[in-house]
């Protein structure tokens, strides 16, 4: 029997002054452009191409942030404009959200959590949102929460314990659960006929749209049916090989992307630190028949793990038009796989900026796209100018 989540509606009590204002600009000119509580309370607010994304993690005080609440951390970036400073205007518009936060925190529930377990859990759910915007022609869908393939190095792990924590859920570790949107192909078709047609990621920021339940539940495949239909333009990242298993509904769109998530070339080191997702060779494989069926491909090399650059390059390079690269950030997290492996000098900086010199010089050398924004869309063709 499917359930019921709460987590949204906590987040409409916490931010209720700004979605009552959702989509109408304030008079400094910026509006609430979208919001999401499935990684903490993430909120999307916009000014012509001025894109800031806000997200309301767990409060903790050895970690960086903007600004603190009492309940949370607030962080803060540009969209789409990779490493630009905020603007005074900007700085001004999020310390008025951190106000509304604090003002309002107190009224969520304080939810009694159960006990810890280790078993794994699949949980079915009806949702009432499943399209979220991002400003800038940009909407996201996750047909599920949570990731079987639980790499130790996932970021998002701490954020997505976090609503579930909220909502007073228990605790499982990241690999351990996967919440199932059953309904998510009839709200999202509701959605895009109300929505301006655009790019919609699919990715595995807080799940792999290709993970092994999606052989059982096909949301991921139902998701893709209405947005062919709609004429929105997908950009798929997954580490599994069974993303070909779509190439029939992925040849029904105008444009389409597919990524593939490669950080090395030594299936060795993918077994250590990624034990949980394809071979190395597997994905290769995905990557050379999604680009043989005409799809605009690209590859992730984040985190650089362990590996030969040159010979990533040569593997990948003929198959792609663009790559993103970057190095490995939760080191705290992970710092006992290098050990455990024999390789503690790859979580140096050193490592990190040679290897990412060479790959990027490498790449160059065949005429890939070097990407650092968060969309992709330009580099792949997928936007005009």
């Amino acid at each position: 029997m499917s359930e019921t989540r709460h987590i949204d509606s906590f987040a409409r009590t916490l931010l209720e002054p700004l979605l009552e204002r959702l989509q109408t600009p304030s008079r400094s000119g910026w509006q609430l452009m979208g919001w999401d509580a499935e990684q903490g309370f993430q909120l999307t607010l916009g000014k012509g191409q001025d894109v800031l994304l806000i997200e309301l993690e767990r409060r903790d005080d050895e970690r960086d942030c903007y600004a603190r609440t009492q309940r949370f951390n607030l962080c803060v970036r540009r969209a789409f404009q990779a490493g630009a400073p905020l603007t005074e205007e900007e700085r001004r518009v999020v310390l008025q959200v951190a106000s509304i936060v604090r003002a309002r925190e107190g009224l969520l529930p304080v939810v009694t959590r159960p006990t810890t377990s280790t078993r794994a859990r699949v949980r079915e759910l009806e949702v009432e949102r499943v399209l979220i915007p991002e400003g800038a022609g940009h909407y996201y869908v996750n047909p599920y929460v949570g990731c079987m393939i639980g790499c130790d190095f996932c970021y998002v792990a701490d954020r997505a314990d976090f609503s579930r924590e909220l909502e007073g859920q228990p605790h499982l570790p990241w690999g351990r659960y996967v919440d199932v949107k059953l309904n998510a192909a009839a709200v999202l078709r509701q959605e895009v006929a109300r929505a301006r047609p655009g790019i919609v990621r699919m990715s595995p920021i807080l799940t792999d749209p290709y993970q092994a339940l999606e052989r059982r539940y096909r949301i991921t495949r139902q998701c893709l049916e209405v947005l062919a239909d709609a004429r929105f333009t997908p950009v798929i990242l997954t580490r599994a090989a069974r993303v070909v298993e779509d190439l029939d509904v992925l040849g029904r769109f105008e444009r389409a992307a597919v990524g593939l998530s490669i950080p090395t070339d030594d299936d060795r080191v993918r077994q250590h630190f990624e034990p949980g997702g394809d071979p190395i060779e597997e994905r290769l494989d995905a990557l050379r028949r999604c680009h043989a069926a005409g799809l605009r491909t690209y590859v992730i090399i984040q985190p650089m793990l362990p590996m030969d650059p040159a010979r990533l390059v040569a593997l990948t390079a003929p198959y792609v038009r663009a790559v993103r690269i970057d190095r490995m950030y939760e080191l705290q997290r992970t710092a006992h796989l290098y050990r455990e492996f024999g390789r503690p000098d790859a979580m140096q900086d050193a490592f990190f900026e040679q290897t990412g010199a060479a790959l990027r010089a490498g790449f160059a050398e065949h005429g890939i796209a070097l990407d650092d924004l968060d969309d992709l869309g330009r580099s792949l063709g997928l936007l005009e100018g």
